[in-house]
């Protein structure tokens, strides 16, 4: 058996529990028997169920059904360690995994899927047909290019290290970039409704760790590699009939993209402490000394590095006053440097009177529409 990753038992389940998943069953019958008819396969996709309340329901309105995400997990794994090696399962257990965990979720159901093809394929459920035919088989692959890849975009990729702005997904991302697009005084409204803007979502990601999103940008790298891993292993199987990913490769680069453009955005850190007030004179006289010996910081050559610049002056405010609210402030006018006037209007000035009248005094002809 491959040797278990170290992160796995951190993911709600016990080393033991991935064990006996990695394991199998007996030897009589290392994949135990195929579950898709007596009911096991109904309760994991009851528990997987969710409303869409997006839909209209009429005058009779009931309660809207969520998934439970843990009790899939607990189905899945107690049906993999005690009754079937079912890749369908697996397929369950990764999309419960994203759904708890995010992308190290994620990076767990891959490699739970791999190491079931690489080790039980042969008898793995779904079964290959008599006559070869692998379609039944392939099934649960073709769903999680499918389907579960439209989930991907559906993880936090912002974590404000304050309250001032929420996490935004992927998805938030996009629709806030697709709304710049649309009529002013209909991003107006979308903004009354409370969808996400393109202003919001710059906020909170520049509220947002460095360390986060290099963690994060780092998940992803694995899970495209992952993925290329998999899809390898079943064209090497399977031929002409493997199954593509590129659909959820594709959505994969492109979050790996976004936020690697964040990590991009803010500076790094030694991890030298920070200096304190109390320092001893002879501390103080060996930092004089380096200071003298330390040429001056070049001058500002370019707008991205003056923002930079204020990044820095931010974080270091952020770590020793943080309960001013300068450091704050100054972050918010950083997400102001990437937009537009209109844009940054639009945030600041809510009445459409007086949005009209600071165009009027700027000599910007003001479209309503």
């Amino acid at each position: 058996m491959s040797p278990l990753p170290e992160y796995l038992p951190q993911l709600t389940l016990t080393k033991d529990q991935w064990k006996r998943m990695l394991s199998p069953l007996s030897e009589d019958a290392p994949t135990g028997e195929y579950l898709v008819y007596e009911g096991t396969y109904d309760k994991i996709r009851e528990a997987r169920r969710h409303d869409d309340p997006s839909l209209p329901q009429g005058d009779w309105k009931i309660a809207l059904k969520k998934a439970n995400w843990d009790e899939v997990l607990d189905l899945c794994v107690d049906t993999l360690n005690t009754r079937s090696k079912d890749i369908q399962i697996v397929a369950w257990v990764t999309e419960a995994l994203l759904r708890l965990h995010g992308y190290v979720g994620l990076k767990a159901g891959l490699q739970l899927l791999i190491y079931f093809c690489e080790n039980y394929w042969e008898k793995l459920y779904p079964p290959i047909e008599e006559e070869g035919d692998k379609e039944l088989r392939l099934s649960p692959m073709v769903w999680l290019n499918e389907k579960l890849s439209l989930q991907l975009g559906d993880v936090p990729i912002t974590a404000p290290t304050t309250n001032d702005a929420p996490p935004y997904t992927f998805i938030d991302r996009e629709n806030a970039w697709a709304l710049e697009n649309r009529p002013i005084k209909e991003k107006k409204a979308a903004e009354a409704e409370g969808k996400v803007t393109r202003a919001k979502f710059l906020t909170s990601s520049t509220l947002t760790s460095r360390a986060f999103c290099v963690d994060l940008a780092k998940d992803l790298h694995e899970n495209i590699d992952l993925i290329d891993q998999l899809n390898e292993l079943l064209n090497e199987y399977c031929g002409k009939e493997a199954p593509s990913f590129g659909k959820f490769r594709d959505i994969l680069v492109n979050i790996h993209r976004v936020v690697d453009l964040m990590v991009k955005e803010k500076p790094a850190y030694d991890n030298e402490e920070e200096e304190t007030d109390d320092i001893d004179e002879t501390t103080q006289t060996a930092i004089l000394k380096k200071i003298a010996k330390t040429d001056m910081a070049p001058p500002i050559c370019s707008r991205s590095e003056a923002y930079r610049r204020l990044a820095e002056a931010a974080d270091y405010l952020l770590r020793t006053e943080p309960h001013s609210p300068t450091p704050y402030l100054v972050k918010r006018a950083i997400g102001w440097g990437n937009m537009s006037l209109t844009e940054l209007l639009m945030e600041l000035v809510n009445s459409e009177n007086d949005l009209a009248g600071i165009y009027n005094l700027l000599g910007i002809k003001f479209d309503k529409d």
